[in-house]
């Protein structure tokens, strides 16, 4: 099936500042399924724009809520000097990123062509980070993905950074599909992810990828692994579907 695609910005408020967000909204008749994206920590790019296109043309209307609010990378498409991007990852206010991505998460629930009730969160790396979280603190979500989370534990507790992520699984209502490459060094936490869910039951269902690293999607190498990259798309397209399907 050929689908049409809008695009559009649209600016969400959230806290007293405004979160710029990409819209994208198939041709399908309603109400459909929505996916919102949290992105990796380059931000609004060229690779969040390929994702977002993809899954339109599945089907979903999807979110990319930009949590830097307007004020990004200078170079958002670097994969190869991480000076900045580590800069802003040490920066960002992870209390605010997840609350700018359950405001997008807000939003499409009330447009008329979205079902409320099949809305799931995707993310990647940081993003994966602030998916887990949300999919924590929203127990109405039909399901999330997460892309390598970067930070399922932090070194210190502060105010940007008020509980450790994966502490907070208990609360988790939805399927939650996570993936991580085998020879990414968060793969090692796998026991005390698995120790996590099956303490508070929660629906998880875990992937590894054999020979890939950690942010594995990226566009291109080092980080890329091709064959990762495909399959772990596709076994996300499969269990989204799988859970939003009519």
């Amino acid at each position: 099936m050929t689908r049409s695609v809008d695009i559009t910005i649209v600016d969400l408020e959230q806290n007293g500042a405004t979160v710029p967000t990409l819209l994208y909204t198939p041709s399908d008749e309603g109400p459909v399924p929505a996916i919102v994206l949290a992105t990796e920590a380059f931000g609004i790019n060229d690779f969040t724009r390929r994702v977002c296109s993809e899954l339109a043309a599945a089907g979903y209307v999807v979110a990319a809520p930009d949590y830097y609010r307007g004020h990004g990378l200078k170079n958002p498409e670097s994969y190869t000097d991480f000076t900045e991007v580590m800069q802003f990852i040490d920066d960002l206010d992870f209390t605010d990123g997840t609350h700018d991505v359950m405001a997008a998460i807000a939003y499409v629930r009330q447009l008329p062509n979205v079902d409320p009730a099949r809305v799931v969160v995707w993310g990647y790396c940081t993003g994966g980070t602030l998916a887990l979280l949300t999919a924590c603190l929203d127990r109405g979500l039909a399901a999330a993905v997460l892309f390598f989370p970067s930070q399922p534990t932090f070194p210190e507790l502060t105010p940007k950074r008020p509980v450790q992520p994966i502490d907070l699984l208990w609360n988790a209502a939805c399927p939650i599909l996570l993936i991580y490459g085998d020879q990414d060094p968060f793969a090692e936490l796998f026991d005390l992810y698995r120790r996590r869910f099956e303490q508070w039951d929660v629906d998880a269902t875990f992937n590894l990828y054999e020979g890939a690293g950690h942010a594995f999607s990226a566009p291109v190498p080092p980080l890329r692994h091709d064959a990762a990259d495909k399959a772990s798309w596709a076994d996300a397209l499969a269990f989204v579907a799988e859970r939003t399907g009519p």
